[in-house]
Parts: structure tokens; C-alpha cells; sequence
């Protein structure tokens, strides 16, 4: 029952591509599911629709950061009072001191919910919605509390855990996302934590690991994200589907895939896939560029960070 959050997952690939509901190839797909998105708001500003209590905050993220993208791609101005609502949902959702999310409105945090509240607070930022910053020192304090490793680059799924490569993968997307350093030494311990976890066709694919590995890996540049994106684009390119009725898509033999098959592993391969110009690299994007506010192609000043080739 998270079809807000699969219906989310397949806009936002179809928005890294370029389409929104004003223009594009598939401009009709983005607007049919902007419209159900919208449909589905509960009058509290919640987009889970009807997602099992584990699910709902994740659909909630995931369409809250479909219409942020949206709402930045486009500026139009009748996306932002639902999506104000939407942000307003997630902030008071926070938990009060230790500033993370989890599955209902101030639960303690688990890092695998902060990454897409985290990433949907960001873009209405971009987008010239600001997050308060009682909201955004929250979002540091828990970065913190779940942080491991000599230097605070490793990350774990709550504070009394051990760290993982996935949530190692999502805390380093959300610390660029909130201005930390690329030369930060977090930043190298996750790079090279990530490495010795490159993916690969020895371990069941893991679609979500490598969404957030790549966008991180992505901003890290150099040579860790040779490597990444060398493993990736292989692992990808191998798993595709290439004939037939379903060629374009992903398997669904893969961790996750059972709460959202197809669309999921075929939204998060395609972002992945999506990264070299769904997203500038931070630290090489010029004060006062409007591309510092959302990197896409649909943006004013939006270049492509490398080109692509098949």
C-alpha cells in the first residue's frame, strides 16, 4: 500500500530526466502523478495515503521531496500550498531534541527515514522555501548522534547501532545536502568505508544502498568516485533487463523490492543513472548561479557536471 511513495520514486526519475507536467516527453505521466500526490494529502499535510504505519513516513518523504523538485523545476505556484503543507507535516513530525524522524510524528529517529525528509527539506530550500533553523540544527544533532568511526564519517540506523554501509551511504548524501566539506575528514573516512562495500554481482542487489551510495560518492569526486561509478554503472547496465514486454526495467530479486517491485528498483536505477546531471557538484557551483539553487536540466544554468556516455 505505498503507492504514494512508488508514484513518488517514478516522478522524480522522470523529473531527473528533464520531464515536469509543463513539458517533456512524458510530461503527462509527471502530471498525472503530481495529481494523484495531491489527491492523496490528508487534510494534516500527510502524503502517506494509505501506507502501513512502517511505510507512511517514507511515502510521506518520498512525495514531499517529488513535489519539492517539482515545485523548484517549475515554479508554479499552485504546487507550493500543498507542498507547504507537506513541509509543514514533516517539521512538526521532527523529534523535539534529538531531531530525527521515524515512523510516526516525534518517534525517535532512525537514519533511514531522516535521509528522505532530510533530502525533501533541502530541495524546498532550494526552491526559496527556507527550513527553520530550529529544524536544521535538529537535522545536525541527530547526524551526530548516529555518527561512528574515528572520525564521525560512519553512520548507523539508530545512535546504539552499528554503523553500515547504507546508512554510512545516506548520512554522507544528507551531510553534503546541509554544507558540510567535501575535505572534511567524515567525509574521506565514509569514502573509503563505501569503497570496501563497492556494488557488486556477488551480493543480492540492493537498490537503495546504491541510490544514496551514488549521490554521495557523486559529490565526494576524484578518485573514490571513479571507482563508484565504474562499479555502478556495470552492476546496472548488467542487470537491466534488455528484451521484451519489461526491457528498460529492473528485477525485482533485490533487498526491498518487496514493498515496492518493479517501479521501485526501476525508479532508484534510473536516479542512479540520473546523477551526473540530476545534481552539480556542490562545491563547484559559483555564488549567485541559478543553478545553485536546484541542478537539473529543467534549471536556468544547469550544465552537465560530466558527459554522458553509453
Amino acid at each position: 500500500d505505498a503507492d504514494t511513495g512508488m508514484t513518488a520514486l517514478a516522478i522524480l526519475a522522470l523529473q531527473g530526466a528533464g520531464n515536469t507536467h509543463l513539458q517533456g516527453t512524458y510530461r503527462d505521466n509527471v502530471q498525472r502523478g503530481l495529481e494523484y500526490l495531491l489527491r492523496a494529502q490528508a487534510r494534516d499535510g500527510s502524503l502517506a495515503g494509505g501506507a502501513s504505519p512502517f511505510a507512511a513516513m517514507y511515502c510521506h518523504g518520498m512525495a514531499t521531496l517529488a513535489l519539492s523538485e517539482a515545485y523548484a523545476l517549475t515554479g508554479d505556484a499552485r504546487i507550493r500550498p500543498f507542498l507547504e503543507k507537506a513541509l509543514a507535516y514533516t517539521l512538526a513530525a521532527q523529534h523535539p531534541s534529538q531531531g530525527g524522524w521515524r515512523y510516526k510524528p516525534g518517534d525517535l529517529g532512525d537514519m533511514s527515514q531522516f535521509g528522505w525528509q532530510a533530502l525533501a527539506l533541502r530541495s524546498a530550500d532550494s526552491a526559496g522555501i527556507p527550513i527553520p533553523e530550529k529544524n536544521r540544527l535538529g537535522m545536525q544533532k541527530f547526524l551526530g548522534l548516529v555518527s561512528k568511526g574515528q572520525q564521525r564519517g560512519l553512520a548507523c540506523y539508530r545512535p546504539e547501532e552499528l554503523p553500515s554501509p547504507t546508512m554510512t551511504a545516506e548520512a554522507l548524501t544528507c551531510r553534503f545536502f546541509l554544507g558540510h566539506r567535501r575535505d572534511d575528514a567524515a567525509v574521506d573516512e565514509a569514502a573509503q568505508y563505501l569503497l570496501k562495500h563497492l556494488p557488486s554481482s556477488s551480493e543480492k542487489p540492493n537498490f537503495y544502498y546504491w541510490y544514496y551510495g551514488t549521490m554521495a560518492m557523486y559529490q565526494v569526486r576524484g578518485e573514490p568516485w571513479k571507482q563508484w561509478n565504474s562499479a555502478i554503472r556495470r552492476e546496472l547496465l548488467f542487470t537491466q533487463i534488455r528484451e521484451g514486454e519489461l526491457a528498460g526495467a529492473w528485477p525485482t530479486d533485490s533487498l526491498w523490492s518487496g514493498y515496492g517491485g518493479r517501479v521501485f528498483t526501476t525508479s532508484l536505477g534510473a536516479l542512479c543513472l540520473e546523477t551526473y546531471y540530476r545534481f552539480l557538484p556542490l562545491d563547484e557551483v559559483p555564488q549567485g548561479d541559478p543553478a545553485e539553487k536546484v541542478a537539473s536540466p529543467m534549471t536556468p544554468g544547469w550544465r552537465p557536471a560530466i558527459p554522458w556516455r553509453r
